[in-house]
């Protein structure tokens, strides 16, 4: 449905691609592709519902491994698919650098298309990651890194940036801001400044 209504190229984030069999990862891009994805990402982030409820970090060597099954669908498609691997070390609370480092490094080999190590806070960690590869980087920008610009990611050869749910949060920021307005006050001032009906159905119809 999404990748019908639009005419821009459409990437998804595949979590671990769904499964923990090498068959079960090249099915999940095949599915996307034919959805109508032409990018899709991999992590090396194992769910605590596929691990006997003790989420994990998978080794490197499994974690690679996935990565190369990943970009072997990928390369098997009728058309370009880009494929971005994720470490996952950052943003699940683990601040090895040198671990994410070699995690990216290993992804690189394995022939991803684009590395993604999201969570991380700081230029001189971001420098450090870019300076360590030699494929392009995504970089996960606010949260902990909502001081940084994205002139600054230019500047540091970060060549994508993501926002996560941040653009969905602040709408539910606003909206529970509104609601408690209302609940608390009896008043509706958040009305103010909100954009008009018919503006948003012409942004939706296009």
């Amino acid at each position: 449905v999404l990748a019908g209504a639009t005419d821009l190229p459409l990437a998804a984030d595949l979590e671990d691609c769904f499964s923990d069999s090498l068959d079960g990862i090249a099915e999940t891009i095949i599915s996307g592709a034919q959805a109508g994805l032409v990018g899709g990402s991999i992590e090396d982030w194992c769910p605590p519902h596929r691990n006997d409820g003790m989420a994990r970090m998978r080794p490197i060597g499994e974690a690679k491994e996935r990565v190369v099954a990943a970009v072997e669908a990928a390369r098997a498609l009728p058309h370009d698919f880009v494929l971005t691997a994720r470490a996952e070390n950052a943003i699940r609370g683990v601040t090895d650098l040198s671990d994410t480092i070699k995690r990216l490094q290993a992804f690189q080999d394995a022939g991803a298309d684009v590395l993604y190590a999201p969570g991380l806070k700081t230029l001189e960690d971001i420098r450090t990651v870019v300076s360590a590869v030699d494929l392009p980087v995504n970089i996960l920008l606010g949260g902990a890194t909502d001081q940084h610009t994205v002139d600054q990611m230019v500047e540091l050869g970060v060549k994508r940036v993501s926002l996560g749910g941040a653009f969905a949060n602040a709408a539910y920021t606003a909206f529970l801001r509104a609601a408690q307005e209302v609940a608390d006050n009896g008043t509706f001032t958040f009305r103010d400044n909100a954009t008009g009906g018919g503006e948003i159905a012409k942004l939706i119809s296009g």
